[in-house]
């Protein structure tokens, strides 16, 4: 059932390109607090690596970039998004929290990023593979922009765990199990199309260097420039 689920809304949210203003506000709420936790870890993650231009892939109302910004200066932090609602929210999170002057988001579409080649060290993205609709254009986009050595890390939730993978990510982002699990089937990727579904396809055909990491209900793709 969960597989059927997944496989409906995943198809749905790569076909609508965007989150319109209601639903951009209700993300900014709600879904933002419900990965407050995945973010801290991430800002421990990119803290251990010397990266000084960073971009947010689907940044949407700019939580990592803004606790990235809050915890060390870099010398680029940008957010892109497709959505101009959630750019918009963005921006104006940045002004609340003061923060407008050390980070930037625009609306541009992940398929034909507006940054030069070789000029990015870390690409970041946290839950928004399954909204990208054609991953093999992204994963090239990503090469490109990437410098010599950069890295992308993008995170996916993925329902389709042993039931202890579930429960140890709900423990660390405080959640409950269950509600996680079904969150997953309806807004993330299944670990089986990074193994051998489209996913897997799409990075064969883009030629690029990657490796898959798990970790309880998180699946992590790690592309490499150089």
């Amino acid at each position: 059932m969960l597989r059927f689920i997944n496989k409906l809304f995943v198809k749905a949210q790569r076909k609508i390109q965007g989150i319109p203003w209601g639903a951009a506000h209700l993300y900014n709420k709600v879904v933002t607090r419900y990965l407050e936790s995945s973010y801290k870890h991430v800002v421990h993650e990119v803290s251990r690596v010397p990266s000084r231009r960073i971009v947010d892939i689907g940044c949407g109302p700019g939580g990592l970039l803004l606790k990235i910004a809050e915890r060390e200066f870099r010398e680029i932090l940008l957010g892109i998004d497709i959505s101009s609602a959630m750019t918009y929210i963005a921006r104006r999170n940045a002004l609340r929290r003061g923060l407008y002057s050390f980070v930037d988001f625009i609306v541009a579409d992940a398929h034909l990023m507006p940054i030069r080649n070789g000029s990015i060290d870390l690409i970041l993205s946290i839950g928004t593979l399954h909204h990208i609709k054609d991953p093999e254009e992204l994963f090239k986009e990503v090469k490109r922009v990437l410098r010599k050595g950069g890295e992308a890390w993008i995170y996916e939730f993925s329902h389709d765990v042993p039931w202890k993978d579930v429960k140890k990510t709900a423990k660390f982002l405080k959640r409950p199990a269950l509600l996680l699990k079904l969150s997953a089937a309806l807004h993330g990727l299944p670990r089986r199309v990074f193994e051998s579904g489209y996913i897997k396809e799409s990075l064969k055909s883009s030629n690029v260097t990657y490796y898959i990491f798990y970790s309880g209900i998180v699946t992590k793709l790690v592309i490499e420039e150089g």
